[in-house]
């Protein structure tokens, strides 16, 4: 608990705070930070509720009301309330792929973008909410869009700004391949006039119902985004990796796992996996009979853990196969992993990890970053998510 005097001082600092909010099926984690200029963000609380089973379903809300009760519940064990708050939507729920389209006015580009998703491109969900980010080539006035699919186009209303939101207001550049599509090399000739473009894509429907049970429960959202990027913003803050190099982000729980490719401060490819660390009911115990118990002596109780941990690597090894072969990087080496997440043996995870793939695989760590007068000792690596989003402040 902060004491009086730590309250006191803490008012007298001027600045803005910022709650990263991310909802799972097992879980909702939230982190309030105090944004001060010229000074260190400063942790003033992070907070896990556990969900009751069947809550959630694979990022889907199944109990409305269970949920707008919990969120309640953590918002009123805040100390004030904050002045932005920021969402993670579901990885499993939310598409992004990589395109290279005409360097042209982001006003004609999201015509384009209309145009390729009414006719090209393939979206896995009906009557989707859209959005897409310029990343390189040259730099036009800047355009508020957020689409949602009809046939005859609509224009966006107020409620729907998964805008930068998803893509981030952050210049993301050099993107290529679309998850497991990738595009043939072009001339030079031909890409000279072409710009990347990412594509952010999730369902409306299922967008509409988030946004309602947090307005239920009182909270006024700044803005939606991908966890890549609020992984990303919080990275930038430590020394773990250079910023020039190749690297993965990977964030684990225990029902998913988001992997996601940076080169440098370019995104090129996230995508969520389903996993299973999540412990096995153990029933009834004693119904066991003499011969199970003699029998469970012999087997290996951690067994499940190290296939688990197999499973993981060989999915990081399609990645990184699939990034530097199918997507034409081979000069490009990978200098390293890094890894976040809440699930109970992270550190033997990293082990596993490391003796089985050929580059460092290291805990997502970036205290030095926050301010020393924070009294919260959390693992970073369990809210690394949430102070992430946390960090994006003012910016919708």
């Amino acid at each position: 608990m902060l004491t009086s005097s730590f309250n006191f001082i803490k008012a007298l600092k001027p600045g803005q705070t910022s709650l990263g909010i991310e909802i799972s099926d097992a879980t909702i984690k939230m982190s309030k930070v105090l944004l001060r200029k010229n000074n260190e963000p400063l942790i003033q609380m992070n907070v896990t509720e556990e969900l009751p089973p069947l809550v959630m379903e694979e990022g889907r809300i199944k109990e409305p009301l269970r949920l707008i009760q919990t969120l309640q519940t953590m918002m009123t064990r805040l100390d004030s309330k904050p002045k932005h708050i920021h969402l993670v939507f579901p990885s499993q729920l939310v598409m992004v792929r990589f395109l290279k389209l005409p360097d042209i006015p982001e006003k004609d580009l999201a015509k384009l973008v209309d145009f390729e998703i009414k006719h090209n491109i393939h979206l896995p969900f009906e009557n989707p909410l859209y959005d897409f980010v310029k990343m390189n080539g040259i730099v036009h006035k800047k355009r508020k869009t957020v689409k949602k699919f009809k046939k005859e186009a609509e224009a966006p209303t107020g409620k729907e700004f998964f805008l930068e939101a998803a893509a981030g207001k952050e210049e993301l550049g050099g993107g290529k391949g679309l998850f497991d599509d990738f595009q043939e090399e072009e001339s030079k000739a031909d890409t000279a006039m072409q710009c990347d473009v990412m594509l952010v894509a999730a369902p409306k429907e299922i967008m509409d119902q988030y946004l309602e049970v947090l307005d239920s429960a009182g909270i006024k959202l700044t803005s939606i985004e991908i966890k890549a990027l609020s992984l990303f913003r919080l990275l930038q803050s430590t020394s773990l990796t250079k910023l020039k190099d190749t690297f993965l982000i990977v964030d684990l729980n225990e029902t998913a796992g988001d992997l996601s490719i940076f080169h440098g401060e370019d995104l090129k490819i996230t995508r969520s996996i389903p996993l299973i660390f999540a412990a096995k009911p153990q029933g009834n115990v004693d119904v066991k009979t003499n011969a199970d118990q003699l029998f469970s002596e012999f087997l290996d109780g951690d067994a499940d853990f190290r296939n688990h941990c197999n499973d993981l690597a060989h999915e990081l090894e399609r990645l990184m196969n699939f990034y530097r072969y199918t997507l034409n990087n081979r000069n490009q080496e990978f200098a390293g992993v890094v890894i976040s997440g809440d699930l109970s043996r992270m550190p033997e995870i990293v082990s596993f990890l490391n003796e089985r793939l050929p580059i460092p695989v290291q805990l997502f760590q970036s205290a030095n970053y926050f301010s020393r007068n924070s009294t919260f000792k959390d693992d970073v690596s369990m809210y690394a998510v949430t102070l992430g989003l946390a960090l994006r402040g003012a910016e919708s």
